[in-house]
């Protein structure tokens, strides 16, 4: 999914892709999918900043303890000696490093925080390119509603960002396969792991209010009596 969309936004078109990502998680998810792209597909080597000093001191937490890794990536360390340290990949640091990248002339790839573009470097790349035909901005998590993250996500026109109104003409793309939550099918394994009949409360407190309300009907019928979507304030005896 993501060599797709590199494909699309940084060779066939060429231009800048802007992926907005948290820091601690996420961005190591991304560099190790790139790493892999290079590595054992011999994808095209576009140059690739991490502009997040936090994502860069989480990158070297990783790296230090790859034994609590998943097998999937120890095999790929001990074959290459590495996990994101690839080709053409650049971690920036400064504030003024930042914004020079923000215009950078070749095709490239900026992943930067936050992830649902509420603060951080992100929002001056995205500000500086949201009217670049030949950017394209990459949302690749869940964003709160009312986050420029979102609005990108749901088509609005324009953005306002820092007090001024700006036309969305960059192409908007999502993919979910680097969520760090669970779907339907994830949460129900795991609840359908207790047996209905000595589960006393289930309590859903995370998530849209319009997928929780399924999800407690799915439970529901799957036999859970007592599904509990608590309000703020609320308070149960256990």
């Amino acid at each position: 999914a993501l060599a797709k969309v590199i494909q699309r936004a940084c060779i066939d078109l060429p231009g800048r892709l802007i992926i907005p990502a948290f820091s601690v998680g996420r961005t190591q998810a991304l560099l190790y999918t790139l790493n892999k792209l290079y590595t054992e597909r011999g994808f095209k080597p576009i140059k690739v900043f991490s502009d997040s000093p936090l994502a860069y001191a989480s990158t070297k937490i990783y790296q230090k303890n790859v034994r609590q890794l998943n097998k999937a990536a120890q095999e790929f360390y001990e074959e290459n000696d590495g996990l994101f340290d690839f080709e053409n990949l650049q971690y920036i640091q400064s504030e003024k490093a930042s914004k020079a990248i923000s215009n950078y002339t070749e095709p490239c790839i900026i992943i930067s925080a936050s992830g649902m573009v509420s603060g951080g470097r992100v929002e001056q790349h995205i500000a500086a390119n949201i009217n670049n035909v030949y950017c394209t901005i990459l949302l690749v998590g869940f964003a709160s509603e009312g986050t420029l993250g979102w609005k990108l996500m749901n088509g609005q026109k324009t953005l306002r960002i820092k007090d001024v109104e700006l036309p969305v003409l960059a192409t908007v793309e999502k993919i979910d396969v680097f969520s760090g939550h669970g779907d339907q099918n994830d949460l129900l394994n795991f609840v359908s792991k207790h047996n209905p009949a000595r589960v006393k409360n289930v309590f859903l407190v995370h998530g849209e209010e319009e997928s929780m309300v399924v999800f407690k009907e799915l439970l529901e019928s799957k036999g859970y009596a007592n599904v509990e979507m608590p309000e703020k304030g609320q308070s149960y005896e256990l």
